[in-house]
């Protein structure tokens, strides 16, 4: 029996060693990518955020608000061509000999 511990006891305590070593390296890479997951969500919220705040001060939808400046018309005005009164007749082929 005492031979029987003398052979395994050394081997047992080099495996305990790897196991815990292999554990501590697990667990550190782990945490690296934890840490790495938090610290990308939070960037990722504070990007947002000011990303937001941005749009509301510049209003991309709205009109630039510009206080001495008057609207001289509400409605919506068509462009008309200026030619448009020259062409009274309809167009016409004109041959070519």
């Amino acid at each position: 029996m005492k031979n029987k511990l003398q052979f395994i006891l050394p081997r047992l305590i080099v495996l305990t060693a790897i196991a815990g070593l292999a554990t501590l390296i697990i667990g550190t890479i782990f945490k690296l990518l934890l840490f790495g997951t938090v610290l990308f969500g939070i960037v990722t919220f504070a990007a947002a955020r000011m990303r937001r705040r941005d749009r509301r001060a510049f209003q991309l939808d709205a009109a630039p608000v510009r206080p001495n400046v008057q609207r001289h018309y509400d409605t919506v005005v068509a462009i008309v061509p200026l030619n448009a009164k020259r062409r009274s007749k309809k167009s016409t082929i004109v041959p070519v000999y």
